[in-house]
């Protein structure tokens, strides 16, 4: 195979991530429009998404699923190709065809049926159940876990599809990841995005549970929400993405299944300890004589987050990519 030939495949993961992207913006701009305009309800949907309390969080969870649609749909991509080869595919030219119409009818099937299923299941069981706000919110905490669950089974499947193998053999010799071009300038680079955006996907899912689970007592003002939905993911971003530079080195492969499973190994440790620590300050709050401090306590917890957080996206990548480097 010439070297443009290779190459040609070798960027089919960003070009199906961008499909990915550009599809799950499409069908979420167009369902929120014809709400806006085309609804019975459309001037109170304005009037609710006008405010800040419904605007900022919408938009965070939007972006944070766009984004991971899109790392999902990469990591899939160049796994693949890593695996089988550029010669190995059985329809490269027609892959982003084929990604492209099943990615969207399964969005659209998600959007339009899966989603209004689960959203009436939720409604039923707190109508039966007669439960309190808290447990209304942490069961729609939950059916937004189910959508996640059901984005990445569409990028794996479409992936999965586009991507098959050619049929009476495999590739032609040809070192996939001897040729990797990436849409980004290095394998090392490629590692602290796929680390990165996992961990904030993951640390927004967690804040989702939880706030669903404790409820939401009053409406907090438009500062607070930009400072929990936008600023404090981009500060896990780039924390992340810096942990994950160092552990990575100079590795030599990208292996995106390794990062997010560094990334996901790093997260559940970080909550591990931290609940650890938050068990040992409830009972040091316990025992009698201790100093009424609640602001010492909790600003010490923060700065062992973002510490922890830092060093463990560290250790869990360099320890999973040891034998890249």
């Amino acid at each position: 195979m010439t070297t443009s030939s290779i190459e040609r495949p070798q960027r089919l993961p960003k070009d199906l991530a961008l499909i990915a992207l550009a599809i799950q913006a499409g069908v979420a701009v167009t369902g929120i429009g014809s709400q806006l305009i085309w609804s019975p309800y459309a001037e109170d949907m304005r009037r609710v998404y006008a405010t800040a309390q419904t605007l900022v969080p919408m938009l965070s969870s939007a972006f944070v699923n766009w984004a991971f649609a899109a790392l999902l749909t990469w990591c899939f991509a160049r796994h693949t190709l890593d695996r089988r080869g550029p010669a190995g595919l059985a329809r490269p030219a027609g892959a982003r065809g084929i990604f492209g119409v099943v990615f969207l009818l399964l969005v659209l099937a998600q959007g339009y049926v899966l989603a209004p299923l689960v959203h009436q299941a939720a409604l039923s069981y707190i109508q039966n159940t007669a439960g309190s706000m808290a447990a209304a919110g942490f069961v729609f905490a939950l059916s937004s876990v189910l959508q996640l669950m059901l984005v990445a089974l569409i990028a794996w499947f479409a992936c999965w599809l586009a991507l098959r193998r050619r049929s009476g053999g495999s590739a032609s010799g040809v070192d996939a990841s001897a040729h990797e071009v990436s849409s980004w300038s290095s394998p090392r680079a490629a590692i602290a995005w796929v680390v990165g955006v996992f961990f904030v996907c993951l640390q927004m899912l967690m804040s989702s549970l939880f706030q669903g689970w404790i409820g939401m007592q009053q409406a907090p003002g438009a500062g607070p929400l930009v400072l929990g939905w936008i600023v404090a993911p981009l500060v896990v971003l780039a924390l992340t993405f810096w942990g994950a530079w160092m552990g990575a080195r100079e590795a030599v492969q990208s292996r995106p299944l390794r990062a997010i499973a560094a990334s996901a190994l790093a997260f559940v440790l970080l909550q591990l300890v931290c609940i650890a620590i938050a068990i040992a300050w409830m009972l040091w709050v316990l025992h009698p004589g201790h100093v009424n401090d609640i602001v010492g306590p909790a600003v010490g917890l923060a700065v062992i987050y973002v510490v922890l957080m830092v060093m463990l996206t560290r250790s869990t990548v360099g320890w999973l990519y040891r034998r890249y480097l």
